[in-house]
């Protein structure tokens, strides 16, 4: 993908998060970047190719920024929370039906995506669990690879509930919980302590 094609590829992606997916067509998207139809084709085929373009690019952009930062903080505790905030930041924007619209009208997209975010969240959750075991932060005595399947179930799983509403699945207080809920259940008494002498320099507010 050529810089020009990122480009244009970066401005549908801020629309389908603003406006979701099915409610903008290819009309919409050819008047959003100032080109006619005929152009927009030149550079994606059809609607569905577009769909996927922008799954790849927002999938690649996540991941370049997750490498660049990962490594600053100091221990696994202060990485799992810079997780939790780099996850929040990224639900800003996002219109509520974009995962509805991509699950419904293209599934074959939102697969190869869900299988890709469960393949990261495996890998992060792991070493992270890894990472405070070693330091002594996490529980020894956890199965390391069932805790990670486990916290990936859960998010998976949330889409097709109805206990809670789309709302309170997407709002900062349920993320919260749900994460906490995870980290309490993984914490050593040093970790424990650890959190509760910095999480007002380090939780997000």
């Amino acid at each position: 993908m050529d810089d020009k094609t990122k480009d244009v590829v970066r401005k549908v992606r801020n629309l389908f998060k603003k406006y979701g997916i099915k409610s903008v067509t290819m009309d919409d998207v050819a008047h959003e970047l100032g080109m006619s139809k005929k152009t927009l084709y030149e550079y994606f085929s059809d609607k569905s190719n577009l769909v996927h373009s922008v799954i790849e690019c927002e999938t690649q952009l996540r991941e370049d920024y997750f490498k660049e930062n990962q490594q600053k903080s100091q221990n696994a505790i202060e990485e799992i929370l810079w997780i939790y905030r780099f996850y929040l930041e990224n639900m800003k924007g996002l219109n509520l039906s974009f995962e509805y619209d991509l699950k419904k009208y293209y599934p074959d997209i939102f697969s190869h995506l869900r299988n890709i975010k469960r393949k990261k969240i495996m890998e992060a959750t792991l070493a992270n669990i890894k990472k405070g075991k070693a330091e002594g932060f996490y529980r020894r005595d956890m199965n390391e690879e069932v805790i990670a399947k486990l916290y990936v179930l859960r998010i998976e799983n949330l889409p097709d509930t109805d206990l809670f509403s789309t709302e309170e699945r997407f709002s900062v207080d349920f993320r919260k919980e749900m994460f906490f809920y995870h980290l309490y259940g993984i914490l050593s008494e040093k970790g424990y302590k650890y959190l509760q002498k910095n999480i007002d320099n380090i939780e997000m507010k």
